[in-house]
């Protein structure tokens, strides 16, 4: 299973300096007397880290849309620009279809300038969003090459999840810990002269979890880290929204079971390691982990598939 680091909206004080600093630039030139400077949404690939002798256009697979994500460097050379024009800008520039979920009534009605120069693609994109909008967590997601950009409440709701099974085999093997002979001698306490309760078992040299507790802990590091919103339970505004409640009404964890010794009261048989959240579900199925989620939220888990670089003719020949 690949655990990938995405890279993170950029944060709002790059923003704010980036504003300050065009708009200040502005005020110099018009205070010296020339023109101000005609609204424009300029997006241009200017290079790449590696390309593709040929390819098409607009990509048509994610492996391909990651690597236009990945892979390709950009210039932005926006003034007075409307958020959804830049987005559109740079979806054509990198070759990518666009579904922008970005609801007219919540977007920001600001205009952005901005000057960047030789910034890769998933910076720029991320930088964009965060000044698409102001009320709530932009993101962006990759479905059948299709990059699709909104606010997470809304992609969870308007776009259909995905379901992945991941083997963590290898990850539920957790290294031995071998106990001294001098712990078997005087027991694992310490103790000079230890109770028989005190003692290891003579036969049993090594300390190690069980692979049902290291897979809890899987799924525990899983949901604080990647998307966190996503595994909460269901809201009432949620519900009004139209998402259903992914609870069974009779299930004694709530949709929520993280202790590997936890069992059903009634049976006493072991209760599945699971969380059932607003946006995103996820369980441990023997060596598997069973998740189903919108697009971004198996982004942040698995990443995207391994990028083809992108086709030379998206990157300028230097003279």
């Amino acid at each position: 299973m690949r655990i990938r680091l995405n890279a993170g909206v950029l944060p709002a004080l790059l923003s704010a300096c980036l504003t300050a600093s065009t708009s200040a630039s502005s005020g110099a030139a018009s205070q010296d007397g020339s023109l101000p400077e005609s609204p424009r949404a300029e997006v241009t690939v200017v290079g790449a880290t590696s390309v593709a002798p040929d390819g098409p256009r607009h990509a048509r697979t994610d492996a391909q849309a990651h690597g236009r994500l990945s892979m390709l460097l950009l210039n932005l050379d926006c003034i007075e620009a409307r958020p959804r024009t830049v987005r559109r800008a740079f979806a054509d520039a990198v070759g990518l279809n666009l579904v922008d979920h970005f609801p007219k009534d919540r977007e920001t009605v600001t205009t952005i300038d901005l000057q960047l120069r030789n910034i890769g693609a998933v910076e720029a994109l991320e930088t964009i969003l965060g000044f698409s909008f102001m009320a709530g967590s932009p993101t962006w997601q990759v479905r059948d090459g299709i990059l699709e950009v909104g606010p997470r409440d809304r992609l969870a709701v308007r776009t259909p999840p995905m379901t992945r099974v991941i083997e963590v085999t290898d990850m539920l093997l957790e290294p031995p810990h071998f106990v001294s002979p001098e712990h078997l001698w005087r027991g694992i306490s310490g103790n000079q002269n230890p109770g028989l309760s005190s003692r290891p078992d003579p036969l049993s040299e090594t300390v190690r979890r069980r692979p049902r507790e290291v897979g809890a802990e899987l799924v525990r590091s899983i949901v604080d880290g990647v998307e966190p919103e996503a595994w909460n339970p269901l809201t009432d505004e949620d519900r009004e929204s139209g998402l259903s409640d992914p609870v069974d009404p009779r299930d004694p964890f709530k949709g929520r079971n993280l202790d590997p010794r936890a069992t059903y009261p009634d049976t006493g048989t072991p209760a599945p390691i699971l969380v059932q959240g607003r946006w995103a579900s996820i369980k441990l199925q023997g060596r598997s982990l069973i998740v189903r989620g919108p697009a971004f939220v198996i982004r942040g888990i698995e990443g995207l598939p391994d990028p083809v670089p992108p086709p030379a003719s998206l990157v300028p020949r230097r003279p």
